[in-house]
């Protein structure tokens, strides 16, 4: 059992020191890649991110380019491959240009620059670059720009990331924070007052209930329009009945039978008859 658990402990140091090896890094060098080592130095990368940094973001920039009309002026600029990349550089970019600081758009290509760089090739086999970018002025910032390249050099990924300091991050943080909790409290507050308003909706929406007053006089209404049928029932009845001894007995006066008529049904006439007016 000794032996098992001891076995046991071996490979998992064992593991642990593999997995620790695979995520070993070195930085500053391309050796044991399959990058050229002589193409890709941090001299030839470092002159790479200011050739971004200046003869592109910072030209594009002070030629009126924005993130909104980047498209309709460049569009034609970059191949397919490359467009999106820079795209979204540049617009990193312009976002943090007034945290990294300068004068005027006259010093700017003097009040932004990349000062340094590190390098290095991730797991995954890319070549990973953080150039510095430091700006000029009281609250200036300094900013990160990263960008890879396969090894032909073409960029497969640019970005700019500005570095805050702790109190500025925490004051971020704090910000989200309150203006989350003031987001859910409100919604909360709105809920409850929906809530609220339900008994009153129910009562615009449901029936009164009848009073007492009211249920008798249906009650009387109901009665006396039943006894009102009956006795319209009983009165035709016995219209009936007169009208059809009448009709008997003036066939039988003039000779004929009044076997063939039979009175069906009685209907009151509207306009006042011939023999009212008379």
């Amino acid at each position: 059992m000794k032996h098992k658990i001891f076995a046991l402990g071996v490979t998992l140091i064992c593991m642990l020191g593999l997995s620790a090896c695979g995520q070993n890094i070195q930085y500053n060098t391309v050796a044991g890649s399959r990058y050229d080592e002589s193409v890709f130095s941090k001299e030839g990368l470092l002159g790479y991110a200011q050739t971004i940094e200046d003869q592109y973001f910072e030209t594009m920039y002070l030629q009126g380019i924005t993130p909104d009309n980047f498209e309709e002026q460049l569009e034609d600029s970059f191949d397919a491959n490359t467009y999106d990349v820079f795209f979204a550089g540049y617009k990193n970019w312009y976002d943090a240009v007034d945290e990294i600081g300068f004068s005027s758009p006259d010093t700017l290509a003097e009040d932004i620059s990349v000062k340094d760089l590190t390098y290095y090739v991730n797991k995954d086999g890319e070549l990973m670059v953080d150039a510095t970018i430091e700006g000029k002025g009281n609250n200036a910032h300094t900013a990160i720009l990263e960008y890879s390249l396969d090894r032909k050099g073409v960029p497969t990924l640019i970005s700019v990331n500005v570095n805050h300091t702790t109190g500025e991050k925490l004051k971020s943080a704090g910000l989200n924070t309150l203006l989350g909790m003031g987001m859910a409290f409100t919604v909360l507050i709105i809920i409850a007052l929906v809530i609220s308003l339900f008994p009153l909706i129910n009562k615009l929406t449901e029936k009164k209930p009848e009073t007492n007053k009211e249920i008798t006089e249906k009650s009387i209404e109901t009665v006396t329009s039943q006894i009102a049928e009956k006795e319209e029932l009983t009165d035709d009845s016995e219209l009936i009945a007169v009208i059809s001894a009448a009709i008997a007995a003036y066939e039988a006066s003039q000779g004929t039978g009044g076997d063939g008529f039979v009175v069906r049904s009685v209907r009151k006439v509207g306009k006042a008859s011939n023999w009212k007016k008379a």
